[in-house]
C-alpha cells in the first residue's frame, strides 16, 4: 500500500494572474522501481492495462496520438471516474513547459486538454528510487474554482491508483521488459 501525505496549497499564479490551487499527494510504494513506473507510461496501451491501475473507476483507454517516438506529445482518451464518470483528453508534455516545478528526477507530465487543445488542468507525477521502492509525488494544478468535494474525490482515487501499482506492476514490468 502506498503511504501518503497529503497537502493542499492555493497559490495565486502571477505571470497570468489566474488563481489555481495545487494537489499534492505524496507515496510511497515498496518493491517498484523507478524503472518500472518510467516503463508503464509508454505501455498502458489497452483499456484492459488501464483497468490494471484502478479496477475500480478506469473505465476506458485510447490512444489519439500514441508514444511511438516518446511519451511527449501523446494524446491518450481516458474514461474514469472521479464521482462522476469523465472523459478526459490527457496530452503528455515536456516537463521543462509546465507550469509546476519538479523536485525529483523521474519526470511524467502532462496536461488535461478542452476541445481545442487548451490545457485546462495539469498534472506532475514525479519519483524517486528510495532503498526499499519509490517515492512519488503527484501534484495536480487546477483552477481555483475546482470545487473541494472535487478535490477530496480526485486525492483518494489517486491514493487508490497509485497505490495499484504496488499489485500489478512489479509482475508486469517482469513479464514484457
Amino acid at each position: 500500500m502506498s503511504r501518503e501525505s497529503f497537502r493542499v496549497m492555493e497559490e495565486i499564479a502571477s505571470a497570468s494572474n489566474s488563481e489555481t490551487v495545487d494537489l499534492i499527494v505524496d507515496h510511497k510504494l515498496q518493491r517498484v522501481t523507478a524503472e518500472m513506473i518510467d516503463w508503464w507510461w509508454d505501455h498502458i496501451n489497452t483499456t484492459e492495462r488501464y483497468k490494471l491501475w484502478h479496477p475500480k473507476d478506469h473505465i476506458s483507454f485510447k490512444w489519439e496520438k500514441s508514444p511511438e517516438n516518446g511519451h511527449v506529445g501523446a494524446i491518450q482518451h481516458v474514461i474514469e471516474t472521479v464521482k462522476v464518470p469523465t472523459m478526459l483528453r490527457i496530452r503528455w508534455e515536456d516537463p521543462s513547459s509546465i507550469p509546476i516545478k519538479a523536485t525529483y528526477s523521474h519526470l511524467l507530465a502532462g496536461s488535461i486538454l478542452d476541445s481545442n487543445d487548451k490545457p485546462l488542468s495539469w498534472i506532475l507525477h514525479e519519483y524517486e528510487s528510495i532503498d526499499d521502492g519509490t517515492r512519488l509525488r503527484t501534484t495536480f494544478r487546477l483552477p481555483a474554482k475546482t470545487p473541494r468535494w472535487f478535490l477530496k474525490a480526485l486525492r483518494k482515487h489517486n491514493i487508490e491508483e497509485i497505490s495499484e501499482f504496488t499489485n500489478f506492476l512489479p509482475s508486469l514490468y517482469e513479464e514484457n521488459k
